[in-house]
């Protein structure tokens, strides 16, 4: 090591920098352990034995035309073969009765099954996926006991592959490369042991030159679930083992590039390219190196070479001893180049060719790569000299079929709607992804802070582990370096992440320091230690807390939030708070949401019926139930109704009313790097949701954050009685792109017009004919030339509804003060709210009133008591000839009560035969009072079981807020009609609401024969600073406190086509 480090002084400070691997980061290096005599996969200081260094993982080309012509997608290059596909498998219990001579080329692995690579065993039908938050599985009970794990239960898979070594692989070196192995494994070829890793998430690459024989060869792998690097893998995640990325072979010449490194930059004035490049090239020869060059080409998107010719060449390298490394540099000025950015990912792709001294190229390789700068000015995020606002998510890998293997349409599915949704930021948490992503967001524009898989939330203690330990300070820059090797080329990674909730101490500090001298041009993250990061991190702050970090002339950090907006369940509420105080305070650059995607797996119940599996459902126990399924899109990619909040709050463009009586309005472009001529603006004029008048504006050209007014031609129209107007502004696409056609909407903004207009006609009236009353001891029964109904004295219910013999309900209408519980009620709550459960059925009736004035309707007032205080209530049908039924319900909370209520309201069923929900309200997803800024006023219409949320834990559901009306129909367009006197919240589900608070799963809920129909006042928000404390309730402003009387009331009757 010592003569290696000698060698290097040779060269440039910055070719140190590049490829002087510290001692700390390269996995053939080993020191003596403390820990004593222990196996390598319970020793933090084995990290890898013959495993080669941390670089760039690349194709190798026989030219410059081939390289050119490939992509990360597809790979065609004559060197390379794919070992994906199904693998001999043997499943362990633990390491002692793993078959100990598999790895033979003599053994039979005839009686052995075949699964998947790349996949996780678990799916496969051997052991259980696990899902736990922070507890480690091996060690659930604490305290856990680094770097032992129970070797009683790590299950060993073994397995066993052939391949054929392609014939002009002949004189060539070959490598393996695993892109990602879980936890840990062992690696022969044709008997002989050829090496050790652990290190999950990044690849792992091995050569097998020496080992190779012509014909069949014989691969075998041997993986530990738990190793003592699961320590540091303790992200809350299911537990998945195997070899979950693709496997391959690569051959190189035996003189040829091993790493390069391309940085391109932009000059002080953001306008001339800066291109250097820094690339390692290996001599594997017995031979001393003959000199050579490298030389690179640059091209742009359209695949048109740059210049005349190379972009950059380097100078002669004269010095390469045989088995040793010799550095290129090589630099370019490109002018007029265009810029990188997450809105205008222009992409270039850099060609190296390594020639001999004749100019014969031995080898060529390819990059990608974007020209921008990430600077920190301050204590402002600039990216190319202007500062950007971070709308960012958190991500796992998550395939709902496979686990960890990703099948390649998910993450092109995640790279569309998160575009889609206006995010320009994701947080690989808490490792680095597959290598697909980054090509996805290199090529249509995302920021990445890329994480180091580092993790030990499981440790109770957390600066004891990794801390300060030097025993696991090997471990930890190895990590990092790792990360930084495979990814640094990508433009759209701009942050390097230390890790995740792993406490603080000198091994944090020593891989800043890494990651610091290896690339400086990347700002580095990491929540637990803000002292050795160049921003201030938290994670689910308060509103009033980020203010006042924001506010605090202490700190000159930029401030990031980088997990916040806990989406469990029916959740992400009061998001338009936190991005108020985001877009106010310069040193407020943005957050990522927890999470995109609910984790649950495809799973089918013993009645064949498909369900998503959460922790607990394979058996695992301990467990964390469904604490990992808080995204805002399903597991197969159906955007929950959070997803329509989130794209509406991180919309770039915003509309602002001017004069709407002459058709103002300002539109500001909140883009930071583009302006809006790839979009239209088209506007609606509606009333009482129906259009009445439209247009397109096709002409704007408004640039990165400025301002346009639009005059619109709208003409008043003559008002009528009970009308609103509102006008609705979409902001569309152009031109089709890869992640949304032509006509999509980004952004949109909704006004009501400030025209005066007369009150609606009330819908209740005399027509001649009399109510006729009917009274007995529990009932008043009321009928009418075509309506009937019935109201009970007992409980105060409206029984029974019928016009023209057919029933409109068929369950009472009652008082509801309850809601199934959702994930963020219980954790906020904590069963506070529990009274208010049974509050409505048990009331009591104390005093029965009937009213019929000559000439007036039926007026029917019972009032009572509550079980909760001395609350009471009262309940006014208000009952007209021509069979409507105006219905007003008042609570007063009295004495001994809860702070709040979850809901003001009634219930009734309808038969199902009702099944389609028109209504004018805000839609047409649900939402709810802290989560409505998307959704705009309109008429929506559909059926029932397609309108409630089929969340992956059931819980409260479907509520659509602002209803002035609601009607639920047959097929022949009958039904019942709800008018609110004002707006209300309605939901209508399927089932009961007491079948979906006993719910776990979607699964379990059943098919029934009426329709559930909750016609509220209000319900309070759903929350989502986070999930698991008092924060987890909702924002006060959307809340319902106990210490007011509500008063609010609807009408009902017939509806006819």
């Amino acid at each position: 090591m010592k003569s290696w480090i000698l060698k290097l002084q040779k060269h440039s400070i910055s070719s140190l920098v590049l490829f002087g691997i510290l001692v700390a980061a390269s996995s053939s290096v080993f020191a003596q352990t403390s820990y004593g005599n222990l196996p390598d996969w319970e020793n933090s200081q084995v990290i890898g034995i013959n495993k080669e260094p941390p670089y760039l993982s690349f194709m190798h080309y026989p030219d410059r035309v081939s390289a050119l012509a490939d992509s990360t997608l597809e790979i065609h290059t004559p060197y390379y073969k794919s070992l994906d596909g199904m693998w001999k498998f043997h499943f362990s219990k633990n390491p002692a009765e793993r078959p100990m001579d598999f790895y033979k080329t003599s053994f039979n692995d005839g009686k052995w099954a075949s699964v998947k690579v790349p996949g996780v065993w678990q799916l496969e039908g051997y052991g259980k996926p696990i899902y736990l938050n922070n507890r480690y599985p091996f060690h659930p009970d604490y305290p856990a006991h680094p770097p032992l794990v129970n070797a009683n239960a790590d299950p060993v898979g073994s397995y066993r592959t052939t391949f054929d070594v392609p014939k002009n692989w002949d004189g060539r070196e070959v490598f393996i490369h695993f892109g990602g192995v879980k936890s840990a494994f062992y690696i022969w070829l044709n008997g002989k042991k050829i090496g050790y890793s652990q290190g999950s998430m990044t690849p792992a690459e091995f050569n097998l030159t020496p080992f190779l024989k012509k014909g069949k060869n014989v691969l075998a792998v041997e993986v530990y679930r738990w190793s003592d690097g699961s320590y540091l893998e303790d992200q809350d995640m299911w537990r998945f083992s195997g070899i979950f990325r693709s496997v391959y072979l690569y051959s190189t010449p035996l003189e040829h590039l091993e790493d390069f490194f391309v940085r391109s930059s932009l000059d002080d004035r953001y306008e001339t390219g800066i291109m250097h490049i820094t690339a390692k090239v290996r001599n594997s020869s017995d031979e001393n190196h003959q000199p050579a060059k490298v030389v690179a080409y640059l091209y742009n998107e359209q695949g048109k070479l740059v210049g005349d010719g190379p972009i950059a060449q380097s100078k002669t390298i004269t010095d390469i001893p045989a088995g040793t490394d010799g550095i290129a540099e090589l630099y370019a000025k490109v002018p007029n180049v265009l810029k990188w950015t997450a809105e205008t990912p222009n992409l270039y792709t850099v060609v190296l060719e390594l020639k001999d001294s004749k100019g014969k190229v031995l080898e060529a390789a390819r990059s990608t790569t974007g020209f921008r700068n990430i600077e920190i000015k301050d204590g402002v995020l600039m990216v190319n000299g202007v500062p950007v606002k971070l709308k960012g998510v958190n991500t796992h890998e998550h395939d709902p079929f496979n686990g960890r293997a990703m099948d390649y349409k998910w993450i092109e599915k995640d790279l569309k709607l998160l575009k889609q949704a206006n995010v320009n930021t994701v947080r690989m948490s808490h490792y680095p992804h597959d290598p697909r992503y980054y090509y996805l967001f290199d090529k249509y524009g995302m920021y990445v802070l890329d994480e180091t898989n580092l993790e030990a939330h499981g440790m109770l203690e957390r600066e004891l582990l990794p801390g300060s330990d030097p025993r696991w300070t090997h471990a930890c820059v190895n990590r990092i370096a790792r990360m930084i090797a495979r990814d640094k080329n990508h433009p759209s990674v701009i942050i390097w992440s230390l890790g995740n909730e792993a406490g603080h101490g000198e091994n944090f500090a020593q891989m800043a320091s890494y990651a610091r001298t290896v690339d400086p041009s990347r700002p580095i993250h990491y929540e637990q230690m803000n002292s050795v990061a160049d921003m201030i991190s938290h994670m689910y702050p308060t509103p009033q807390w980020l203010q006042q970090l924001a506010s605090d002339p202490n700190i000159h950090k930029p401030i990031f939030m980088c997990e916040y907006a806990h989406s469990m369940g029916n959740s992400t509420g009061g998001l338009t708070t936190y991005w108020n105080l985001i877009n106010h305070y310069k040193n407020l650059i943005g957050g990522c949401i927890w999470d995109w995607v609910d984790q649950g797996l495809y799973k089918k119940d013993a009645k064949g019926k498909m369900f998503w599996a959460y922790g607990g459902d394979y058996g695992d126990d301990p467990n964390d139930a469904n604490f990992n399924i808080n995204g805002f899109v399903s597991p197969d990619r159906k955007p929950n109704p959070a997803y329509y909040e989130v794209k509406h709050v991180y919309q770039y463009v915003t509309f602002k009313a001017g004069d709407l009586n002459h058709g103002e309005v300002m539109v500001h472009n909140g883009y930071y790097h583009q302006n809006l001529s790839q979009f239209d603006v088209k506007w609606t004029l509606t009333q009482n949701g129906k259009t009445i008048q439209s247009g397109v504006i096709d002409t704007l050209t408004t640039p990165a954050n400025g301002w346009t007014r639009l005059h619109l031609p709208i003409e008043q129209p003559k008002m009528e009685a009970g009308s609103e107007y509102w006008l609705n502004l979409n902001l569309t696409l152009k031109k089709n792109k890869f992640w949304a056609d032509k006509g999509f909407t980004l952004a949109w903004d909704q006004f009501k017009m400030p025209w005066a207009v007369a009150p609606a006609t009330k819908p209740g009236k005399a027509n001649g004919t009399a109510v006729q009353v009917k009274q007995t001891d529990d009932a008043i029964t009321l009928t009418g030339a075509s309506f009937a109904m019935t109201i009970s004295k007992v409980n105060g219910s409206l029984e029974s509804y019928t016009s023209k013999g057919k029933s409109l309900i068929s369950g009472p209408l009652k008082p509801n003060f309850w809601r199934a519980q959702t994930d963020n009620d219980r954790a906020g709550w904590r069963g506070e709210l529990n009274a208010w459960k049974d509050a409505g059925s048990g009331r009591k009736v104390t005093d029965v009133k009937l009213s019929q004035p000559d000439n007036h309707p039926v007026v029917v007032t019972i009032s009572g008591t509550l079980p909760i205080g001395q609350s009471t209530w009262q309940l006014k049908y208000t009952v007209y000839e021509n069979g409507v039924v105006q219905v007003n319900q008042t609570l007063t909370p009295v004495g001994d009560v809860p702070t709040d209520i979850p809901v003001v309201g009634m219930s009734l069923r309808i038969p199902k035969e009702y099944g389609t929900m028109t209504w004018y309200g805000r839609g047409p997803w649900e939402n709810y009072s802290d989560r409505q800024t998307g959704a705009n006023v309109g008429v929506y219409s559909g059926l029932v079981d397609t309108l409630w949320t089929d969340y992956v834990r059931p819980q409260a559901n479907g509520n659509r807020d602002g209803v002035r009306w609601v009607r639920f129909t047959d097929k022949d367009g009958q039904g019942l009609m709800v008018v609110g006197l004002s707006p209300l919240s309605v939901s209508a589900w399927p089932y009961s609401l007491q079948e979906l608070e006993q719910a776990k799963h979607i699964d379990d809920l059943p098919v029934r024969n009426f329709i559930t129909v909750n016609l509220d006042d209000k319900q309070m928000g759903v929350g989502g600073i986070d999930s698991w404390s008092r924060n987890a309730r909702a924002m006060p402003p959307y809340r319902l406190p106990s210490d007011k009387q509500y008063q609010y009331g609807f009408y009902l009757y017939p509806y006819h086509k």
